[in-house]
């Protein structure tokens, strides 16, 4: 069984766009809750557990699991990096189609013409790998509108639904701008090898 719990405020990340939802613990007086995912369905943040908390109308302590968080947020930082590698040594046709973005790793699907060569694959390495050790920093610019941000070079999915303000993560204005709704390293340092 498992059940799902709606919050008025919550600091978990739904899963979306490849980033896989936050898991962590709910906290009231002695009782904890764990939250093993969240989901976001109908405009709302979905936070799956096991159990149902004692009392519904306590005030809870929302802690998202920090060292899950910060392993997927390397993760999907390097992400739009790679995405940004990928366009350089292979071409600017070069678009995602899909990704999974989780704790563990980083699955990036793309369009292409060819199967990329091993060497392709070092160059693509070493272009990431550089732009780590360069340590840039993080720019989020949030509520642009999309004609902005598309006018600004940002790389929309076009699979993807946009509202009329979006979410700009750039990281080196003439490497990688995208709109993103999901949690980025504040440096791209933080990624590290």
């Amino acid at each position: 069984e498992q059940y799902q719990l709606v919050l008025n405020r919550t600091p978990f990340y739904a899963e979306s766009g490849g980033q896989v939802g936050d898991t962590g613990l709910l906290e009231s007086g002695k009782e904890k809750i764990h939250i093993t995912d969240t989901q976001k369905e109908n405009n709302l943040i979905i936070h799956f557990c096991e159990k149902l908390p004692t009392d519904l109308t306590s005030t809870f302590i929302a802690k998202v699991n920090k060292n899950r968080r910060k392993l997927i947020t390397n993760n999907h930082s390097a992400t739009h990096l790679m995405h940004a590698a990928l366009k350089q040594v292979l071409g600017a046709h070069v678009n995602q189609k899909g990704s999974l973005v989780n704790e563990n790793e980083t699955r990036f699907d793309f369009s292409h013409f060819a199967k990329v060569s091993d060497d392709e694959v070092k160059q693509i390495e070493k272009i990431v790998n550089e732009k780590i050790r360069e340590n840039i920093l993080l720019e989020a610019r949030n509520n642009v509108p999309i004609k902005e941000a598309m006018d600004m070079g940002a790389m929309a999915l076009f699979g993807e639904k946009y509202g009329d303000f979006v979410r700009v993560i750039i990281f080196d204005s003439k490497f990688s701008i995208e709109l993103c709704g999901g949690t980025h390293v504040s440096s791209t340092g933080q990624i590290g090898l």
